[in-house]
């Protein structure tokens, strides 16, 4: 069986604030939200490690708690260069510093080591980079296993350790955008993977983000400029689209689509296509075979025509 993973993703533009705090923030929030007691066992360990996900060789004690932060730098000539540190209060200091000169991209992960010694067990996986081509935005994102949202046991638990993690981001960080939804290359929605011309192209649509919705997915996260256009709160909440409609601390919205994630289909994707539908960027979106990816709840129809 294909396992397949979900996206946790926010935008942010320099409006907040700077683009350095906004990662920090991001890593901080969730590794406080998610991972506590795993963070406080790692505080104290020094920043220097010799841990390298790419060795062929053991990493660690089997079954022992590891912590890494990953910062991806380009040297002269193009060549990657990438320095890594524990996730400990010396981990972190040192990434306050890397921040000041955004690197290409950060991620940070905790997990435990294999029963071979390589890194595996993802406990908490994140990354933040800036756009290539246009300074000032940041995309923040998780990734987690969709069978942990699904899982009929402990599935409506773990979202909401989510949801409240992402929450907690969202009130701090004034996002442009934001959704959780089965993750796709390059970042993209699922709109951006069905539409064509500039609307399939994450690197453009994300600087836009503050006159259009890049998408819709079980959770979506409206800049305040876009709740605006489609009503405020109270205009969504009487759509029906929503199983919740809240405004968040520094501005915007956000909307659930269903209480339950596993509950989120083609009806409840159509209910909220048309809620949002002012906010979307113009054009037919394209049916896509999932064959073999993870499912897309993508209405073909221009929102510009509703």
């Amino acid at each position: 069986m294909t396992q397949f993973w979900l996206e946790v993703q926010l935008n942010v533009d320099t409006s907040r604030g700077s683009l350095a705090d906004a990662a920090y923030v991001w890593f901080d929030t969730l590794t406080r939200a998610l991972t506590p007691a795993e963070r406080a066992e790692l505080a104290g360990l020094p920043a220097a490690t010799r841990i390298n996900p790419l060795a062929e060789r053991p990493q660690g004690e089997p079954g022992k708690l590891y912590g890494l932060i990953e910062v991806d730098r380009s040297i002269d000539g193009g060549y990657p260069r990438t320095e890594r540190r524990h996730l400990s209060d010396e981990g972190l200091e040192w990434l306050r510093g890397e921040l000041a000169d955004l690197p290409e991209k950060v991620t940070v992960w905790i997990g435990r080591f294999t029963e071979n010694g390589f890194l595996g067990g993802r406990l908490m996986y994140a990354k933040a980079w800036p756009l290539r081509h246009t300074p000032g935005w940041l995309v923040l994102d998780a990734q987690v296993p969709a069978d942990q949202f699904t899982d009929p046991g402990s599935g409506r638990a773990e979202q909401q350790r989510w949801l409240g993690a992402i929450r907690q981001a969202a009130d701090r960080l004034n996002p442009s955008y934001g959704q959780i939804d089965y993750w796709r290359d390059k970042g993209n929605t699922a709109l951006e993977r069905c539409s064509t011309g500039p609307a399939r192209n994450a690197q453009l649509a994300i600087p836009q983000t503050r006159e259009r919705l890049r998408g819709y997915a079980w959770l979506t996260i409206a800049a305040q400029e876009l709740a605006d256009k489609l009503g405020g709160a109270a205009a969504l909440a009487a759509t029906g689209a929503f199983a919740e409609v809240e405004p968040l601390a520094e501005g915007g919205l956000r909307l659930l689509a269903t209480e339950d994630f596993a509950d989120y289909g083609m009806k409840a994707a159509e209910a909220v296509f048309h809620a949002v539908a002012p906010a979307l960027p113009p054009g037919m979106p394209r049916e896509r075979d999932n064959h073999g990816d993870p499912p897309t709840f993508v209405v073909v129809a221009d929102p510009s025509d509703r």
